[in-house]
């Protein structure tokens, strides 16, 4: 998305006239804009609502007790399989079904629809009328001839189904028997009634019962696990799944907020490393006068080799490691080489370097 300077000289030269309160920032130009250029194209049309899905938080972001008591919870929480394909919003209006997606136009700044290349997706819900479902796209194969290329996994045959012209969307899904199915686990508008506020229980209760009255068998419910979730979570990860979500079932639906109630948790790596490194803190943020990142690495043979960056320092840490000598900048002698158990998502295949690497724990020295 565009910055706000842009924004703001976009609105100056098509007369868009801003009114904000407080700090700026970028959604009122993005509003202002979206709902110009809509009026444009569709004068005394009112605008499709735009309703981004609330996002997750992330497993690796908890310290090690956070993680331990949310394993051993088993009535506060639920385990839902995380699938590997493109989020998106099913709205089943009135006048017809969209399909909306996360990213944002920057020409009309409106969501990217995605109903032209699903057309399979908008039969079968006229008892849903006034309903709006939080789910993933997912392809059914990893190899998918898209005319173009072969994809290589299934979020890459589906995002190249999303990206091309309806007509070729189609003229791939139906040569390769790959219709794109919809797995959905939330509503957030039921019959007409914004449900957001209600808890997730409760919300759960709706989704089944609007999934009784849908016709359309490329539209499935994600499975909900209330008990042994740790082995939930093991046993889809080796099965080759890509992970679970993790979620509180008292709490609401909050689009476009990043939140704590949703936790996302993924095939992790755990490497025992020793830093290697450092690069300073980014000029212009508050800890620019401190260690930024520290770099781990593994001993391979006689040599070694850097294995990943680990920047979600707390500020104790970065002053502890910090050091200046005659002015400038170094690490304190004290970490260089000492040890740590690094944990991560996976490896990164360009880099081979672990990504959102952290420091899972110190090893004494």
């Amino acid at each position: 998305m565009r910055s706000l300077t842009v924004l703001q000289a976009e609105c100056a030269q098509l007369g868009v006239t801003v009114e904000t309160k407080g700090r700026q920032n970028k959604e009122a130009w993005i509003v202002a804009l979206r709902n110009h250029y809509w009026d444009q194209e569709y004068p005394a049309m009112p605008l499709p609502p735009q309703v981004q899905p609330m996002l997750l938080d992330d497993w690796q972001l908890l310290d090690h007790q956070a993680a331990e008591e949310l394993e051993s919870d088993h009535c506060g929480w639920i385990v839902q399989p995380k699938l590997d394909g493109v989020r998106v919003l099913l709205h089943v209006e009135e006048n017809g079904v969209r399909i909306t997606g996360r990213s944002v136009s920057d020409v009309t700044y409106r969501l990217t629809e995605h109903q032209d290349n699903l057309p399979h997706l908008v039969t079968g819900l006229e008892e849903v009328h006034g309903t709006i479902l939080d789910g993933e796209l997912v392809c059914p194969k990893d190899k998918v001839d898209t005319g173009s290329t072969v994809s290589a996994s299934a979020l890459q045959a589906a995002v190249a189904i999303l990206g091309t012209r309806p007509e070729n969307a189609q003229k791939i899904q139906n040569s390769n028997d790959v219709r794109l199915r919809l797995h959905v686990f939330d509503v957030l508008k039921y019959m007409g009634q914004d449900v957001t506020r209600t808890p997730l229980r409760d919300r759960l209760d709706l989704l089944v019962e609007t999934i009784g009255k849908i016709h359309n068998e490329s539209i499935e419910i994600v499975p909900t696990f209330v008990v042994n979730k740790r082995a939930v979570h093991e046993r889809i990860i080796a099965s080759g799944g890509e992970g679970t979500v993790w979620k509180r079932i008292d709490k609401p639906y909050e689009p476009r907020r990043r939140v704590r109630h949703w936790i996302k948790r993924k095939r992790s790596l755990e490497i025992e490393a020793f830093v290697s490194g450092f690069k300073p803190g980014s000029p212009g943020h508050g800890h620019s006068h401190l260690v930024g990142a520290v770099e781990f690495s593994v001993n391979n043979g006689a040599a070694s080799e850097p294995i990943a960056w680990v920047s979600n320092l707390t500020d104790a840490e970065r002053r502890a490691m910090t050091q200046h000598d005659d002015g400038r900048m170094v690490l304190s002698p004290k970490f260089l080489g000492r040890r740590a158990i690094i944990a991560g998502q996976d490896m990164a295949q360009k880099s081979q370097r672990i990504r959102h690497a952290k420091i899972k724990t110190w090893l004494a020295n």
